[in-house]
């Protein structure tokens, strides 16, 4: 009979971790089924490294990827290269595998990190926790798209699980140390503003250990250095305009919009005031930058820590949907009663940081200080810029879940204590509470989100862009009117590697971002596509002319290709013989002769 209770607790345990593997891996490349703009700059990057050794700017071995000129970290690049060269394809597994890998990666970190915490093992409640995280939607969601933020969360985890380790270890050994600085140091050359963050959060660590000032301050020292010994890759990027490109873009789009807003109050004021410069004076202390700068910073962190966000509504992105919180709501209690721990922690490590008796502090009491301090600091360059999108949360998030995982010890253990008789029965509603939710929000993901955003899934670019494949040997040119361009049938075969990197991009824009709008016979124009048919036939152009636009109603009849949406109601962009356009045009509109007439 023991045996037999043996048994069924493995086969539990396998089940769960099958459960959470399966679904992170299940139509890893078709769901979601298209292709962003962002996806693809990555994946032609990886691909031309994969060929080349050199970019689509024709640049070897970058180590800041000029793209479209926001300049992005290599890390998800290389990796995508990686996965790539393994493979042998390109194609959106290949993008999303890397995600993946990390999601896997800081579910075992986060599973070895509450084990240090919890002291003697727990083995249902430790999986428990990794479950949580595995079906949240900020985690679930973003281990399977491409962004670089979510590889750099995966490499801070490793870093917290052996700060911690050395923390409640009192390791004396900088071997512990070291490793975890170099893991922060590799999450750099994933994200760029993570940099700052790693730095941060390694003297941080150093500071609240119960070691001597001096001790403190060589630890620190010789930490750093090891950081940016890892980071000397990026080190000279944490000044320069490519390294600060993206977090100014934000910042300049946050600084833009509330000059407007102060303005606005301005003007009111002193209409109220009839006009009276002198008695609306006030105002301007009322509303400035600084006032505004300092509001939004507050605003910003409280609505990344509100409940909203993390368990009722977050904001909608590509990848992400605002259906959820950051986390089930049903999780809500877990959170806030390992935030009761937390917080009770930082309590007594303040009074003996006050008392200056920090060497007789638990060391259990400095992590939960020290886990708090970090995701503060790590929403910092969201709060600078006033953004609010989840891959600029990824660190604060991750800690949130360790928090969560406090919650679940404190939980089982209250539970044990005063419940005693009632605890399995009353625990195992929860867990069924829990359940239900993660199935709904399994559900919601594969067959309403993912299905129901064709164009901002672009879900149908594989699709025309494989027609066009198929017929593009019989044209001169093709014309992109609406999807991503070259790199999109770059990413698709149909543009060779050297193409691509003789290509034409267009002149950057006030942010500095351009694209690659020619390469080989494909041109990215946004333009209507009986302006080309206008243009054509104008200049008497004699090149078998191949175009990609939206839908046209009245040119259905002579479309080639049509790309659908998922439930295959609705089209989403079409492909027309510009030849045809023009017979079209000259058959049905009576004023395209007068008006596209040769000249």
């Amino acid at each position: 009979m023991q045996k037999l209770s043996s048994l069924s607790k493995y086969f539990l345990v396998i089940l769960v971790l099958f459960a959470i593997l399966f679904s992170r891996f299940y139509q890893l490349g078709s769901t979601p089924p298209g292709l962003h703009i962002d996806e693809v700059g990555f994946a032609a990057d990886a691909k031309a490294i994969a060929e080349t050794g050199r970019d689509t700017w024709n640049k070897p071995w970058p180590l800041v990827f000029e793209a479209f000129g926001e300049w992005k970290a290599p890390g998800l690049v290389y990796s995508m290269a990686f996965w790539s060269k393994v493979l042998g394809r390109m194609d959106n597994l290949v993008t999303h595998l890397p995600s993946a890998v990390a999601g896997v990666v800081s579910l075992l970190m986060l599973y070895l990190t509450l084990k240090e915490l919890w002291g003697k093992r727990s083995k249902w409640g430790l999986l428990f926790a990794v479950f949580v995280l595995a079906f949240s939607p900020w985690h679930f969601d973003m281990s399977r798209i491409f962004y670089e933020a979510f590889s750099a969360m995966a490499f801070f985890a490793v870093g917290i699980w052996l700060i911690t380790r050395a923390t409640l270890t009192r390791a004396k050994d900088s071997r512990l140390w070291i490793l975890a600085a170099v893991m922060l140091g590799l999450a750099g050359y994933w994200y760029a503003s993570i940099r700052y963050i790693a730095i941060l959060t390694i003297i941080i660590a150093t500071l609240v250990q119960s070691w001597p000032l001096i001790s403190k301050l060589k630890k620190s020292l010789l930490l750093i250095l090891a950081l940016l010994f890892i980071g000397l890759g990026w080190i000279g990027d944490l000044t320069s305009s490519k390294g600060l490109n993206r977090l100014e873009y934000y910042n300049n789009k946050s600084a833009e919009g509330a000059t407007l807003e102060i303005d606005e109050k301005r003007q009111y004021c002193y209409l109220s005031f009839m006009r009276n410069a002198d008695k609306s004076q006030f105002c301007y202390g009322l509303w400035n930058k600084p006032v505004e700068k300092l509001t939004n910073i507050g605003k910003t962190y409280y609505r990344y820590l509100g409940s909203d966000y993390l368990f009722l509504q977050a904001e909608s992105e590509y990848g992400f949907d605002a259906s959820y919180g950051a986390f089930l709501y049903p999780i809500l209690p877990l959170f806030l009663v390992g935030l009761f721990s937390i917080g009770y922690a930082c309590k007594r490590f303040l009074e003996s940081l006050v008392r200056n008796k920090l060497n007789k502090l638990n060391p259990q009491d400095s992590l939960y200080f020290f886990y708090a301090v970090t995701i503060l600091i790590s929403l910092i360059p969201a709060a600078l810029a006033n953004n609010i999108n989840m891959r600029m949360a990824l660190i604060a998030l991750y800690i949130i879940s360790l928090i969560i995982g406090i919650g679940i010890k404190g939980l089982f253990t209250w539970a044990g204590k005063y419940l005693k008789r009632y605890a399995i029965p009353l625990l195992f509603g929860y867990l069924l509470i829990i359940l239900f939710f993660v199935a709904q929000s399994l559900s919601h993901y594969f067959l309403v989100f993912t299905h129901s955003n064709d164009l901002m899934w672009t879900s149908d670019a594989r699709d025309v862009f494989g027609y066009v494949k198929s017929v593009s040997s019989d044209y001169d040119y093709i014309i992109d009117t609406e999807l991503h361009g070259p790199l999109a049938p770059y990413f698709y075969g149909d543009l060779t590697t050297s193409e691509v990197q003789s290509g034409i991009r267009n002149a950057p824009d006030d942010f500095g971002f351009s694209h690659l709008v020619q390469a080989g016979k494909y041109e990215l124009r946004h333009a209507n596509i009986k302006d080309l048919a206008c243009e054509k036939y104008r200049t008497q152009d004699a090149r078998k002319i191949l175009t990609i636009s939206t839908p046209i109603n009245d040119l259905a009849s002579i479309r080639k290709f049509a790309g659908k949406s998922w439930s295959q109601a609705l089209l989403l962009h079409e492909v027309h013989d510009l030849d045809d356009v023009v017979t079209h045009e000259l058959e049905n509109n009576p004023s395209f002769r007068n008006s596209c007439s040769p000249e």
